[in-house]
């Protein structure tokens, strides 16, 4: 019964995510057989403060993620200052055709959003973490200083996920207190 229960509840916890996308769907830029145009938009951003998101369009976990962690950089004092990066990865059967919707829960009106159907950046981040599988749910900080120079990301100044994979565990409030630490440095 107990089963039952916590399926039901973590259906209607999707479900309640899913309905707080709002609005139109937002632009996004498809990332092909190389990330140059993340690349590119990363560097261009240098002496800023970044967050870079690798989620799911079908991930209710994921969808939660990006909507609480773009939410506390709404709130932030200095929040818009920080250039923001949304990966949407092809995990749980995702498609590029679920990418639209997922763009709306993402509160930061700012932000980069992508696809990335190749799951580049998912082995590439696999490789900077040292993580087993390839990386996704994963929230990423880099200060002013971060550039993308080499055939790899760099590795970020802090980051929290949402996988079974090592790392400290996604908490948005605690996400948000460290951007607005990064911010008020630079």
């Amino acid at each position: 019964m107990k089963k039952i229960f916590l399926a039901a509840t973590t259906a209607i916890l999707i479900s309640l995510t899913a309905c707080r996308q709002s609005g139109s769907d937002r632009p996004y830029k498809v990332i092909g057989n190389s990330p140059a145009v993340l690349q590119a938009a990363f560097n261009g951003d240098a002496g800023k403060v970044r967050v870079l998101m690798l989620v799911s369009p079908t991930c209710g976990v994921c969808l939660r993620g990006a909507s609480e962690v773009s939410e506390q950089l709404v709130k932030l004092e200095h929040g818009k200052d920080t250039r923001v990066y949304v990966v949407w990865v092809p995990r749980l059967n995702a498609i590029e055709k679920n990418v639209p919707a997922a763009t709306r829960v993402v509160a930061a009106g700012w932000a980069q959003q992508y696809w990335d159907g190749n799951d580049l950046l998912g082995q590439q981040y696999k490789q900077v973490l040292g993580w087993n599988d390839d990386a996704w749910d994963v929230y990423f900080l880099y200060g002013p200083k971060a550039r993308w120079t080499g055939n790899l990301p760099p590795a970020p100044d802090f980051f929290m996920h949402q996988t079974e994979e090592r790392g400290p565990r996604l908490d948005a409030h605690a996400f948000g207190l460290k951007v607005d630490q990064f911010l008020k440095q630079q």
